[in-house]
């Protein structure tokens, strides 16, 4: 992806129909929508994502948490909430329950953070075909995901399955070593490697990516990306040299990137 960061508000939209809220991966709440109306025809979604925004402070005079200066910097990926979870306790009055589950984000958080810090985002979105023609309205939650004990302390944009945006972090690549007798065998972690390619054109060659290596007894070698790094773009290399995987005078191999 490219382009700059969005700040907090332009991400999760306007203040309307947002409430936000400190929570703990392990909570879990109910709340009971009332609407004006028969509801036997709507029909309800419930989705959710966590975003980490670079900063967050909180106001001196009241204790509540100022996204002024607070920008997205990565997501991770978009979880549907079962069908379960939304309840009717009466069509005919308008009423449901809605329970937002525990453990939406199970990655890493690090204690008493103002700096990356995880934002569970729930969207509760029910659609009317009541009306010609139907009509959709939503209502978020954005639940500031605080350590507690049994979480891995950490810091969330490491997470391999952390998406960074607007700056060029890999997202999907090709690339495995072939068996290579002379490969030796073993788990490398924090492996990296050589960049050249497009991203060199745009004056800053791609950087900070690492992946885990897994080099099989016959020399194959697998790779998982640990960290996504910054500033790549597709169609970049990045050669990975055998001194990284063992040095055993095995080939060199070669990913190529193939989107951000």
């Amino acid at each position: 992806m490219a382009g700059r960061l969005l700040s907090f508000s332009q991400y999760i939209g306007g203040a309307n129909n947002v409430v936000i809220a400190e929570n703990f991966p392990s909570t879990q709440k109910t709340y009971q929508y009332d609407f004006p109306a028969n509801i036997t025809n709507y029909a309800f979604a419930v989705e959710s994502q966590t975003i980490v925004v670079d900063t967050l402070t909180y106001n001196a005079n009241d204790g509540q948490p100022n996204f002024t200066n607070s920008n997205v910097v990565g997501v991770f990926a978009n979880v549907t909430i079962a069908s379960s979870n939304v309840v009717p306790v009466s069509n005919a009055d308008g009423t449901v329950n809605i329970t937002i589950p525990a453990d939406l984000y199970t990655g890493p958080i690090e204690p008493d953070a103002r700096a990356n810090v995880p934002i569970n985002v729930v969207s509760v979105t029910w659609t009317d075909s009541n009306n010609t023609p139907a009509t959709t309205e939503s209502h978020r939650y954005a639940l500031i995901q605080r350590y507690e004990p049994g979480v891995t302390v950490g810091n969330p944009r490491l997470s391999n399955v952390f998406l960074p945006i607007g700056i060029g972090a890999i997202s999907t690549f090709t690339g495995a070593g072939g068996a290579d007798g002379s490969r030796t065998a073993g788990t490398y972690t924090g492996v990296t490697g050589v960049t050249s390619g497009p991203s060199a054109t745009t004056g800053q060659v791609g950087n900070g990516a690492t992946w885990q290596a897994l080099v099989l007894a016959n020399g194959v070698c697998e790779f998982d990306i640990l960290t996504r790094g910054k500033d790549y773009v597709v169609g970049d290399t990045i050669n990975i040299l055998d001194s990284s995987l063992g040095d055993g005078g095995g080939a060199d191999i070669t990913i190529t990137v193939t989107a951000t």
